[in-house]
């Protein structure tokens, strides 16, 4: 259900990035406690935190920052923006409970999450609908290239970045490519195997979710 301050429903074409106050609130929680997260597995876990102090930890919040918003933010809005070039009703909203999950595993120095995903709601066929999962491994895919690209010219903490951002957007691409729902690589394989959604047939409207 959308809430009073949320845009309408279908946007007439793509013009330009709509964002409701709601979904800017969603997204800046996901980043944040993803953030959070990632930089508790790049301290070590529970017990590198002991041995990481306040300095060294914001600097690690910092990178994480940029390696979530260069990874996962960035996938989440090409399922986003391709669905209101469409002219559906696209926004992401955060799961709680992946986040919390996330939070809870990276104390013992790993990263396992399920952010939340891009709803979306309108008349889709499969064809855009395989286009707009195709969008989110596709970005990960061009910023993975262009990281390994920028590793020779850089060097210290800055190569560092780098390579973890080729290696954690090159990661999420192989991954969301597997065709298992509810991953995208399912619904572009679905896109080849029938011309128009079950539930988008006769004009009724359909929702989907894009993680």
């Amino acid at each position: 259900m959308r809430g009073h301050d949320d845009p309408i429903a279908v946007n007439p074409g793509f013009r330009k990035p709509v964002f409701s106050r709601t979904e800017i609130r969603e997204i800046a929680g996901a980043v944040t406690l993803l953030s959070v997260a990632m930089a508790i597995v790049l301290s070590g876990g529970l017990a590198g935190l002991y041995r990481t102090g306040p300095g060294m930890f914001i600097l690690l919040l910092a990178i994480s920052a940029v390696l979530i918003v260069f990874s996962f933010l960035l996938h989440e809005l090409a399922h986003k923006f391709t669905a209101q070039k469409y002219g559906a009703w696209a926004e992401f909203r955060m799961y709680p409970g992946g986040l919390m999950l996330a939070i809870v595993m990276s104390l013992f120095g790993f990263l396992f999450a399920a952010p939340g995903a891009v709803y979306i709601n309108g008349r889709i066929t499969e064809e855009m609908n395989g286009r707009i999962s195709m969008a989110g491994p596709l970005v990960n895919l061009l910023l993975a290239t262009s990281a390994v690209a920028f590793v020779p010219f850089t060097t210290g903490i800055l190569s560092d970045v780098a390579f973890m951002m080729a290696y954690f957007n090159a990661f999420l691409a192989l991954f969301n490519m597997l065709p298992i729902p509810p991953l995208d690589g399912s619904k572009i394989f679905r896109w080849n195997r029938a011309p128009i959604l079950p539930c988008s047939a006769g004009g009724s409207w359909c929702w989907h979710s894009h993680s």
